[in-house]
């Protein structure tokens, strides 16, 4: 019986990612590219891939609660809180941005707001030169892309758009040598610095639990995936106030679902990963 409703929510979840992908092609169909990961060049104007697709998804009143004239935080840094004209959204769940397999937490409190969160991650790339979303990277979303589905030419079929996260568990564990699940906590720095590489990561004390928090706020650890690491590997991953890499990740066995810029959805599981999210590096990451 368990593999039954196990094999019924993996066909749930890559009918969401299929979903998903007629809506990013509706989109870049109708404004000429593929959502912007923000309508300026700041984490507090960051509305997501995600948010940018509800009226393609049947959630046009959703929609229609988000002004996008006003940012969504107000502060700067570890100080930011939630605009409170944005409070009814970000606290209202979208079942199509949840995958079915995952239990982890279905409503996260930060900064002073509740959020609802997102399985469904968008390629940031590789994350091994570029880590945060203000910087172009060789995937496909930053704060202030504009790019169409013409510029993916290393192929459509061999390009990932988006792919499966498992949720943070809510929990900030600090001082830890090791966080207590490396899929569900990424080890988390302050301030600025450099690229963080795993030499680094590995001296973190402190390891957030707010991946995937929000479906509507477009920072790094809420709605984007790098394949700095392969999916399901049980390393941690790492920010810097944000910035870094985060894996793919599911409960599903063996692997994650993954969207292609083809709008086709694939179950993957580590072959030719770093390959396939890079748009146009004239790599060919081979069968997936």
């Amino acid at each position: 019986m368990q593999k039954v409703r196990e094999a019924a929510a993996r066909m749930t979840c890559q009918n969401n990612l299929k979903q998903l992908g007629l809506a990013a092609h509706n989109y870049e169909g109708a404004m000429g590219q593929f959502p912007a990961g923000a309508t300026q060049n700041a984490s507090q104007w960051a509305f997501s891939f995600q948010a940018q697709l509800l009226p393609h998804v049947e959630q046009d009143n959703l929609r229609k609660l988000v002004d996008f004239t006003q940012a969504i935080t107000l502060g700067s840094g570890g100080s930011q809180t939630l605009n409170p004209v944005h409070a009814t959204p970000a606290k209202s769940p979208v079942g199509l941005f949840l995958c079915p397999s995952d239990a982890g937490p279905v409503l996260y409190q930060n900064n002073s707001a509740d959020w609802t969160p997102n399985n469904y991650m968008v390629n940031m790339g590789t994350g091994v030169t570029v880590q945060s979303l203000a910087n172009a990277n060789d995937g496909i979303v930053w704060y202030t892309s504009k790019l169409r589905i013409t510029d993916v030419t290393d192929g459509t079929s061999n390009t990932l758009l988006m792919a499966e996260a498992l949720r943070g568990n809510n929990i900030q564990t600090e001082p830890a040598s090791a966080p207590i699940d490396p899929l569900r906590q990424y080890a988390s720095f302050g301030g600025q610095g450099a690229l963080l590489d795993e030499a680094t990561c590995a001296t973190a004390t402190r390891w957030a639990g707010n991946r995937g928090r929000s479906w509507l706020w477009g920072r790094e650890f809420n709605v984007c995936f790098t394949t700095t690491h392969r999916p399901n590997q049980r390393a941690a991953d790492c920010a810097r106030s944000g910035a870094g890499f985060y894996k793919a990740a599911s409960a599903h066995t063996g692997g994650v679902n993954v969207l292609l810029c083809d709008g086709s959805v694939r179950f993957v599981r580590d072959a030719a990963w770093r390959a396939a999210s890079t748009r146009s590096s004239g790599e060919v990451p081979g069968e997936f």
